[in-house]
């Protein structure tokens, strides 16, 4: 068994590469009109025969040998190397891929009679009598025929022996490895408090030496000389003294040890956590090809549903990432994969009519880029129909009838931005595979669930490519922590290029916006907490730095101004989906070591649109601040409540906090005033019912709307609140930012 599975691992790479050149010589011979290297082809086929049959694939020979067979014919000038027998040799090859695909995977079977008819077909009409002898296999297979085989491992005589484990455990144990990082690095802060404390200790041990030798003087002047020596230390409060300082002496000795302990085991958890979650991370990470080898044939599979002609070119699949991650992929693809071929590809007689090759072609790309993956889709199809798109967009009220008056002007990226509406379909008739206007948006959710990023862009030679970009793992992210007013939002470190600080006179205006040259790019600069919708900060003077960020978005960059620069580690990302945030502007959150969370931005959905006018990066100290509405938020969790303040101060609202109803109510009593109130019902001490009926039977207080956001969704309790003066009631069966702030809009 060792030397077939070396045999099938050999013949898995020698297969692709001799696919990939002949489908290579083919294209290039259609795209060119010059004709191939007949000879190379031949020993191709040849050479995919010979090792098909050293590894017992009986249905790949037979295929190779009709192929060896046809490609002598066409050296020989017997039969023509014309579009309709270039499309036989490429469907041959197509099934010789699948074929390989289920025998070391496994799936479902491959039909090869009607190949093999028209591999025969041909070599009929080359001779004019019997088709050539088969080879020793049945020229196609049954379902029940023969089990597929598996891929094996080729395992080394001294490697250790695989386990099966269930992918429930491997899951709690990667969240467990993901979990403790954190713990280390709390350790480390238990570490700056053991420093904090012998540092203190230093000061008072020479506060303790000072006073020591003021009350040895005192003591000796106090003294009758009579009385002597022995009487000195005998008298008064000396003996304790000496006691107090040798205790005192031997905290600090076990001071210093604790704290030289501790560093040691903060090392070795260091070392040994860090190691465990690579281990972990390394357990999950698998190559591309092991989730996503199949997509050849599946796309095949659609395009001869659709009547049209494609070939497949996969590439990349050897890059690795999270098994998980790679498995969500699948759908995503197949969405875009059935959109391409649906809307984008034509059929051959169309093809034809164009000037280009009556096959299709599909690209698939991977490749792991700033630690994460990438994934580019593309086709050489008609492209993006812009009078389509701006034809439904405005039939859906999506656009207004002046900007269709000049949709010249309307950038690409807001144009593509319609694909994504639910429902939006440029389709003429609804087929089992596309014209709903669902596959794209269910694909752009899906990747937004991995905390990534998908775009359409117009394929310069024409067609169009569509970019999925997400994390290689969802264990734990780097990110960098920067503060902006008094919050702290997190950037994830393979989205940023560089940290840097420059000085306000440092920049210069390029069209209508700041710029700052970075090495030899000019970086356009604009200030994050404008972009957030907040107060760009203050620079008073030119000779005051900025913090900037520069972020990175496909091929785009922006300088972000901050406020400083906190820190950078590694952590667990919720994604935005599970704490209702805008995904367009957060992946999701992470805790801090207070306990509370930080918003994750996503920098791609931050961008402006090329063109945009971007806010300045500071605003001048003389300029009047505009008010801002303020408004209380109630809440006894502070995950929720610090959640909630992040939000609203991110679209420009005043936040105060409180922990319960009673709090909020002392705080307004003493004359707080503020625009609205936005309360949980269950708290201690005063619940959110309480609150609201305190509210509105005081007169100083009974204008200010409250919207009341809770878990209790029964009729009685909506009844209840709206019955005791609630502007609002939303039930946040998980937190609905959106819906949040549309009530608040309408209420200021």
């Amino acid at each position: 068994m060792d030397i077939r599975q070396r045999l099938l691992a050999a013949f898995d790479l020698e297969h692709k590469e001799h696919l990939a050149a002949i489908r290579n010589a083919l294209r290039d011979a259609e795209a060119t009109g010059d004709a191939p290297d007949l000879v190379d082809i031949h020993r191709r086929a040849h050479s995919l025969k010979g090792a098909a049959r050293a590894v017992d694939l009986p249905e790949v020979e037979a295929i190779s040998h009709r192929l060896e067979a046809a490609f002598i014919a066409v050296q020989k000038g017997e039969i023509p190397l014309d579009a309709a027998n270039v499309g036989v040799f490429r469907r041959a090859l197509d099934a010789i891929e699948d074929l390989v695909a289920w025998s070391l995977q496994g799936g479902g079977e491959v039909e090869t009679a009607g190949v093999l008819a028209d591999l025969d077909a041909l070599a009929a009409g080359r001779s004019g009598g019997p088709a050539p002898a088969p080879a020793p296999a049945s020229p196609a297979r049954t379902a029940g025929s023969r089990p597929p085989r598996q891929r094996e491992r080729t395992v080394d005589a001294d490697s250790a022996a695989l386990v099966r484990i269930a992918a429930q455990g491997l899951e709690r144990l990667s969240e467990t490895a993901s979990a403790l990082l954190p713990e280390v690095e709390a350790q480390a802060g238990l570490g700056e408090q053991l420093r904090a404390m012998r540092q203190e200790w230093r000061a008072l041990d020479r506060a303790w030496r000072h006073l020591r030798v003021q009350l040895g003087r005192g003591a000796r002047l106090e003294a009758r000389p009579e009385d002597g020596a022995d009487a000195l230390d005998g008298r008064g409060a000396l003996p304790a003294l000496m006691a107090f300082e040798r205790r005192f002496r031997s905290l600090g000795g076990a001071l210093d040890s604790a704290h030289r302990s501790h560093d040691r085991l903060l090392w070795s958890m260091r070392r040994w956590g860090g190691g465990f979650q690579q281990d972990m991370r390394r357990l999950r990470m698998l190559p591309a090809e092991n989730q996503l080898s199949g997509l050849g044939r599946m796309v095949r599979d659609i395009s001869r549903a659709e009547g049209k002609e494609v070939e497949v070119d996969v590439r990349g699949l050897e890059v690795e990432a999270d098994r998980n991650v790679l498995q969500r992929l699948k759908d995503p693809i197949l969405h875009i994969a059935r959109n391409a071929i649906s809307h984008g590809i034509e059929t051959p007689a169309e093809r034809l009519a164009l000037g280009k090759r009556p096959a299709a072609r599909v690209t698939i790309a991977a490749s792991v880029e700033g630690g994460r993956l990438h994934l580019r889709i593309e086709d050489d199809g008609r492209g993006l129909d812009r009078a389509a798109i701006l034809r439904k967009a405005a039939e859906r009220g999506l656009i207004d009838a002046d900007e269709l008056s000049g949709a010249e002007e309307i950038p690409l990226e807001r144009l593509t931005e319609f694909l994504f509406h639910p429902g939006f379909s440029t389709a003429s008739r609804t087929t089992e595979l596309a014209g709903r206007g669902m596959g794209l948006p269910i694909a752009r959710r899906e990747v937004e669930r991995l905390q990534g990023n998908l775009t359409i862009a117009d394929r310069p030679e024409g067609g169009t490519a569509v970019t999925i970009e997400v994390p290689l793992s969802l264990l734990s992210q780097r990110l960098v922590f920067v503060a902006v007013q008094d919050q702290i939002l997190a950037i994830p470190s393979a989205d940023v290029v560089r940290l840097r600080t420059a000085t306000a006179e440092s920049l210069f205006s390029g069209v209508g916006t700041p710029m700052i040259r970075i090495g030899e790019e000019e970086t356009p600069v604009t200030s994050l907490a404008a972009l957030l919708g907040m107060e760009a900060p203050v620079v008073p003077t030119a000779e005051r730095s900025l913090a900037l960020v520069v972020v990175r978005a496909a091929d785009r960059r922006l300088a972000l101004a901050v406020d400083r620069f906190v820190a950078t580690r590694e952590t667990v990302v919720t994604a935005a989906e599970e704490t209702g945030l805008d995904s367009g502007r957060y992946l999701g959150t992470v805790l801090m070591d207070d306990g509370g969370p930080a918003l994750v931005l996503n920098i791609s959905g931050l961008m402006p649109l090329p063109g945009s006018v971007l806010p300045p990066p500071a605003r001048p100290a003389e300029e009047v601040t505009p008010a801002r509405a303020h408004i209380l938020v109630v809440d006894d969790s502070i995950t929720t409540r610090t959640l909630e303040k992040s939000i609203l101060e991110a679209h420009g609202y005043r936040v105060t906090l409180c922990v319960d109803g009673r709090e909020a109510l002392e705080r307004l009593s003493e004359g707080m005033e503020v625009g609205l109130i936005i309360s949980d019902v269950e708290m201690p001490r005063m619940d959110g019912f309480a609150l609201l009926q305190a509210v509105k039977a005081d007169k100083r207080l009974e204008e200010i709307p409250v919207i009341l956001v809770t878990s209790r969704a029964s009729d009685e309790d909506r009844e209840r609140g709206l019955r005791l003066g609630a502007d609002a009631y939303i039930v946040k069966t998980r937190f609905d930012q959106n819906e949040l702030l549309a009530g608040i809009r309408r209420l200021l």
